[in-house]
């Protein structure tokens, strides 16, 4: 038996919830109330926490209480240690029929408009008590918090960089060009000096353009004229379907779009790299066997509508 460097009879680990609280929360009160505490009792936890661990570790700054170096770097190793321990306290012999869980999936609008419906169809039909929250992605794209099993899964074309992250590729993206029934000036094949002759409506969350979809149309020679930037793909649809403006989508969306606005389809005149489509999950939570459920039903919706692109 390996040998304990430290006997923790002394050590009281509520204080690492709390830690973790206002970690996450950066105020006092705010992580009080998601653990039931008082503010004096949370007041008094972070006062013992400093003395622990010999560091101030939170910062009083107009944006809340942030976290010193050191308290970084023990976030980063013990959320994970946390999180095995919430999922070893959990029943393990859950399965889907009376599972409650509610599984938390970042992804965009192209998740949600191509592939929750048929996710939750299924769950309806195996899980009826679970459930889906989906997220959007941060500024930098999938969350450096997402390591630590904050999340369950993320879709998205790139993996974010460092350690604790499993993936699958699960297909890949082309673009599309939308435009309005019967457009007065597109009348055969899309050409590559229509497309920058027309006006055009982008999607693309302004904090997301870094690394949003449009940066692959950017890339090319290919030059628009932006009249409207939208945040969500029906709103692009909305307006490609009453103006004359056009839209570059994703392939995956078509079936979609078209039930619902009258529009036509193009290829998009250039040459673009596809977009590959990963899902991901932080390792932490692989040996869950919920966990590991969900993921096959997410794959199998997936690649069901895969086949049908």
């Amino acid at each position: 038996m390996k040998k304990r460097q430290k006997n923790l009879r002394g050590v009281d680990l509520n204080l690492l919830t709390v830690f973790e609280a206002i970690v996450e929360h950066r105020q006092l009160s705010a992580a009080g109330a998601h653990l039931g505490l008082s503010q004096p009792a949370m007041s008094a936890a972070l006062q013992r926490l400093r003395i622990m661990l010999g560091d101030e570790l939170f910062i009083r700054t107009k944006y809340g209480m942030e976290p010193t170096s050191k308290a970084e770097d023990w976030y980063e190793m013990i959320v994970p240690v946390l999180d095995q321990l919430r999922n070893g306290f959990s029943k393990q012999d859950e399965n889907p029929e009376n599972s409650i869980r509610v599984f938390q999936i970042i992804a965009g609008d192209y998740f949600e408009k191509v592939f929750l419906t048929p996710l939750l169809t299924r769950l309806a039909e195996y899980a009826p008590n679970v459930s889906v929250s989906i997220s959007p992605l941060s500024n930098d794209g999938i969350p450096q918090d997402f390591r630590f099993g904050k999340h369950d899964f993320a879709m998205y074309r790139v993996l974010p960089p460092g350690k604790g992250i499993e993936h699958e590729m699960i297909g890949s993206e082309e673009l599309v060009v939308i435009s309005r029934k019967n457009h007065p000036r597109i009348l055969a094949a899309l050409t590559s000096d229509q497309f920058q002759k027309e006006k055009h409506v982008v999607m693309e969350s302004p904090r997301h353009a870094h690394y949003g979809l449009n940066t692959l149309v950017q890339a090319t020679p290919l030059k628009r004229t932006i009249i409207a930037t939208v945040t969500s793909f029906g709103a692009a649809a909305l307006l490609v379907e009453s103006t004359d403006a056009l839209c570059t989508v994703p392939k995956g969306l078509v079936p979609f779009l078209t039930s619902r606005f009258r529009l036509d389809v193009h290829a998009f005149p250039g040459t673009l790299t596809p977009i590959n489509r990963l899902l991901m999950w932080p390792s932490v939570l692989a040996k869950d066997p919920m966990h590991h459920w969900f993921k096959e039903q997410l794959l199998t919706v997936v690649r069901s509508a895969e086949s049908t692109m």
